[in-house]
């Protein structure tokens, strides 16, 4: 937002639902550098309304959008999985949040979800946090010795402020777990690191926010919380992260 880019035409942006303007318009920035020439190049936008986390929109409306495409194909998620996520999407559209274009929820309707994906997706409340998090080590470790890696894995919470203090809890707990079941094998060296580096074999550990966009063989989402208007966008995000499995985990607050 600081620079100015003479060099550049084309623009893309990805998972723009996420966007702030804290820093200034992205918006009206890009518009500006793409619409320098006569003959303007394309900006492309790719976002999903569905996933909207943030209670303030700085795109303009849907009727302004023109040259939209629509992108409704999902091959990403196991049948138990995407059978959720279209409940979620339904509730979505039926009590949406204020910034969202009321025209963009009706692609509900029109999605395509491929058949026949095995999986498991799982919702399951704990009496504290030592207690779900002690389970999630235990699961982890599960998989790590039946054929996944750490790079399959990723743990998913609500504000990037809970991640220093998750992977703490998890970490000792995954260290008491080997250490108790005096298995060689699955004595490991386990890395947790955030999202930055997604391509390295460490699981990760990070808000679902900046999780966005990315994708694990096995999501686990801790205690999700957000404001009431976009619980359901928030919970979208997280679900739709995880291919094969997805452990959805809440203490009482």
């Amino acid at each position: 937002m600081k620079n100015d880019f003479q060099k550049i035409q084309h623009i893309l942006i990805d998972e723009a639902q996420n966007f702030l303007t804290e820093g200034g318009d992205w918006y009206e920035k890009a518009k500006t550098i793409t619409q320098r020439e006569k003959d303007c190049t394309p900006l492309w936008i790719f976002l999903d309304y569905f996933q909207t986390t943030h209670l303030s929109y700085p795109l303009p409306a849907l009727t302004a959008q023109y040259l939209r495409e629509e992108l409704t194909r999902v091959t990403r998620n196991a049948d138990p999985i995407a059978n959720y996520l279209q409940e979620v999407m339904q509730e979505i559209r039926e009590n949406p949040p204020c910034n969202i274009p009321s025209g963009s929820l009706e692609m509900v309707h029109k999605g395509e979800w491929a058949q026949c994906i095995p999986g498991n997706m799982e919702i399951t409340e704990y009496l504290g946090l030592e207690d779900m998090v002690v389970q999630v080590a235990k699961k982890c470790l599960f998989f790590l010795k039946n054929g996944y890696s750490p790079k399959d894995i990723a743990v998913l919470c609500s504000k990037a402020s809970e991640v220093e203090i998750y992977k703490d809890k998890l970490l000792r707990a995954m260290r008491k777990r080997k250490i108790s079941e005096l298995d060689e094998e699955s004595d490991l060296l386990v890395q947790i690191k955030d999202a930055s580096d997604i391509m390295a074999n460490h699981i990760v550990l990070d808000s679902v926010r900046r999780f966005s966009g990315l994708e694990r063989n096995i999501v686990f989402g801790f205690n999700l919380m957000a404001e009431p208007a976009i619980f359901h966008n928030l919970l979208l995000c997280l679900a739709s992260r995880a291919k094969k499995h997805l452990y959805i985990l809440k203490v009482p607050v």
